[in-house]
């Protein structure tokens, strides 16, 4: 692991090429000769943000209904008891909707891969909390296989 000029928690940059990292551990390389576009832009820092965004609202909409019910239920004379769950229960998926809203909707600086059969995308997080965002693009832009296929947009 320590042979990676840069590293993050989902890819490794060494001489050869990147390496794709799970726990640390390299489960794919892609050479630098079989990369056709690198690309640099701001975008959204989780894979299927949209998944994760409808999946939040599904949640916030859950804990409403649940306070709905609460609030006909405390209205009900007829309703003589209710119990602490009841009350609880909209509090846990309001809080996991609330957090699944943010991270669905959390914006940065990412790298996309493209290779022959398809694109990976990582967030660059990591290398600017250490840092080492300008190098990792001083060193992209030195070696000759990236540079011509390198785009970066800054916004």
């Amino acid at each position: 692991m320590s042979y990676y000029k840069f590293t993050t928690n989902g890819f490794g940059i060494s001489e050869t090429g990147i390496h794709l990292l799970r726990s640390n551990f390299n489960y794919k390389t892609i050479d630098f000769k079989d990369i056709t576009l690198v690309q640099i832009k701001k975008g959204k820092l989780i894979n299927n943000w949209l998944l994760i965004f409808i999946f939040g609202i599904g949640l916030i909409t859950f804990s409403s209904y649940c306070v709905f019910k609460l609030v006909i239920a405390f209205n009900d004379d007829s309703v003589r008891r209710i119990f602490i769950e009841q009350i609880i229960l909209p509090v846990l998926p309001l809080l996991l909707g609330g957090f699944r809203l943010y991270t669905s909707a959390r914006n940065g600086m990412v790298i996309t891969i493209r290779n022959n059969r398809k694109d990976v995308s990582y967030p660059l997080e990591d290398l600017i909390k250490k840092d080492e965002y300008q190098d990792f693009i001083d060193y992209l832009k030195l070696n000759k296989d990236v540079n011509s296929k390198l785009n970066i947009y800054r916004s």
